[in-house]
């Protein structure tokens, strides 16, 4: 049995980059320099194609809510794993995850999975649902002002926990 890892509050090398909470490193399949609950957003991002600051800008162009139906993600609140989900072209990529190109935007889940995926499969003929219409002509994350362009997108892991939106810097580069 491998001895627990002595904590030194004073050494960075054991507070996560992202939130600062403190890593515990008896927890596997986590991402280096992130805690747990950071590391399923990295992780996330990098099957897509994107980074975390990118997926921060994505948030803010969103104002930190579902680009369909304007909630806030989350089964069970918005502490712990990320419950964004990233929406991308799937005719654009034929492998799992994305190029990061054809990221559309950042959706809850009941509009990733039931939402978009249902309504593209309708003929073009039934598609009546504005709010989804606009989401597919413009998509958040294809728009200009979703580059990474202010402090606020360059820190923390907006996809992780809402409560960082509330002091975001949109001070510019």
């Amino acid at each position: 049995m491998v001895p627990k890892r002595e904590v030194d509050p004073m050494d960075d090398e054991y507070w996560c980059e992202a939130c600062e909470d403190p890593i515990d490193f008896d927890v596997t399949g986590r991402a280096k320099r992130h805690c747990s609950t950071c590391s399923v957003a990295y992780r996330q991002a990098r099957r897509y194609g994107l980074t975390i600051w990118r997926m921060n800008a994505i948030l803010r162009v969103q104002d930190d809510e579902c680009a369909i139906c304007g909630q806030y993600p989350g089964d069970a609140g918005m502490e712990g794993i990320s419950y964004w989900q990233i929406d991308h072209d799937h005719s654009c990529c034929d492998r799992s995850g994305s190029c990061g190109r054809c990221v559309r935007g950042l959706l809850c889940r009941p509009c990733n999975l039931r939402g978009v995926a249902w309504y593209e499969g309708l003929p073009s003929e039934r598609r009546d649902w504005p709010r989804m219409n606009v989401y597919l002509a413009d998509p958040p994350a294809q728009r200009p002002e979703a580059a990474v362009s202010t402090w606020g997108d360059t820190t923390g892991i907006r996809a992780r926990d809402g409560a960082f939106a509330s002091w975001r810097s949109t001070r510019p580069l």
